[in-house]
C-alpha cells in the first residue's frame, strides 16, 4: 500500500508552512483540499500561500481550477486529486494532502460517500429565492442527519446539498470509485482557540494591508462581483466595504468573526475522524515532530 499523508486542521493552522516543510525535507509535492484555492483570481483572500514563506521548489497542485461561478464539484475536485496522487506516486515523491475542507477529504479519502450526478440549475434557481431558514427546514424534510453540512448559513451550499439528495432518491447517481492500493494517514494540527483566533486575526489584518482591496477591485471589475465565491469568507466583507455598507474597521471585524465561525465548524467537523494524530502547533518543535512521524509510519 502507497503511503499519502493527509494535513488537516483550522484555517490558519500553519497546514501549508509545515507541508513546505515536510517537502523539502523529504521530497513530496502537495495537493491542496480547499474547496476556496481551487478558484482562479482569489489568491490573498483565500490564504493560497504562507505570507512570508513559499518555496517554487515545491510543487503545489489544486490552486487556480476553474474560474470564479464555474461550477465544480467535491465530484470533481475527486476526479482531479485522485489521479494527481496516483501521477505523483508513480514519480517516486510522497504525497501531502493539504487543507481545511473536511468534505473535500472525507470524499478523497473515502471517509464518505458520494455519488456522481449531473447539475441541475432549473432546481437552482427554484431555491435560490428561499431564505437560509426555508432551505435548512426543507433539508431537515428530506435528510435527518445534518452533520455532513458544514456551514449551514451558506445558501449556495445547502441548495447544493438538496441538490445532491433529491437526485439520489432518484436514483440517477452513481458512486465514487475510491483509490486502490493507498493508505491515508492524518496528521492534524490543532491549538487552543483563543490562539487559533489571534492567528486568524493577524492573517485577517495583514490581507487587508497587502492587497485584499485591489485583488476584490480586479474581480469585480473582471466582472465576478455577482459569483457566490464573492460572498464568501472575507470577499463578502470587501464588497461591502467597497459599496459603502460599512466602514473598513467595521469589514474587518465582521471578516474576523466569520473566520472564528468557521474555526468552530472545521473544528467540529474534524472531531469526526479518530485516526487523526493531532499535533500542537504552539510546539517549537512541530515540523521535526511530524517529520518524525512520517518517518516511522
Amino acid at each position: 500500500m502507497n503511503k499519502v499523508y493527509v494535513i488537516l486542521g483550522p484555517t490558519c493552522s500553519g497546514k501549508t508552512s509545515v507541508a513546505l516543510d515536510l517537502c523539502e525535507s523529504l521530497g513530496g509535492e502537495i495537493i491542496s483540499a480547499d474547496s476556496r484555492q481551487i478558484y482562479k483570481y482569489m489568491d490573498i483572500g483565500t490564504g493560497k500561500f504562507p505570507f512570508g514563506k513559499h518555496n517554487n521548489n515545491v510543487k503545489i497542485w489544486g490552486y487556480d481550477l476553474v474560474v470564479p461561478g464555474k461550477y465544480f464539484s467535491v465530484v470533481d475536485y475527486f476526479n482531479f486529486a485522485s489521479k494527481k496522487i496516483e501521477e505523483i506516486i508513480r514519480s517516486g515523491k510522497m504525497v501531502f494532502i493539504v487543507g481545511g475542507t473536511g468534505f473535500y477529504i472525507d470524499v478523497l479519502t473515502g471517509r464518505q460517500k458520494v455519488f456522481e450526478y449531473e447539475p441541475n440549475f432549473a432546481l437552482r434557481k427554484q431555491f435560490e429565492e428561499k431564505s437560509i431558514e426555508e432551505l435548512l427546514a426543507y433539508l431537515k424534510s428530506i435528510k435527518q442527519n445534518l452533520d455532513s453540512v458544514l456551514d449551514v448559513r451558506n445558501k449556495v451550499r445547502l441548495i447544493r446539498v438538496i441538490e445532491r439528495e433529491l437526485t439520489k432518491k432518484s436514483g440517477s447517481t452513481s458512486p465514487v470509485n475510491l483509490l486502490k492500493n493507498v493508505n491515508f494517514e492524518f496528521i492534524g494540527l490543532k491549538s487552543d482557540r483563543n490562539f487559533l483566533y489571534e492567528k486568524t486575526d493577524s492573517w485577517a489584518d495583514w490581507v487587508w494591508e497587502n492587497g485584499l482591496i485591489d485583488e476584490v477591485k480586479n474581480l469585480i471589475n473582471d466582472g465576478y462581483k455577482d459569483t457566490h465565491q464573492m460572498k464568501g469568507l472575507v470577499y463578502k466583507e470587501v464588497v461591502e466595504f467597497l459599496d459603502g455598507k460599512m466602514s473598513e474597521q467595521e469589514a474587518v471585524q465582521r471578516s474576523k468573526f466569520d473566520l472564528h465561525a468557521y474555526i468552530r465548524r472545521q473544528q467540529t467537523w474534524f472531531k469526526k475522524n479518530n485516526q487523526i494524530r493531532w499535533f500542537e502547533i504552539k510546539d517549537k518543535k512541530l515540523s521535526k515532530n511530524i517529520q518524525n512521524f512520517v518517518l516511522l509510519r
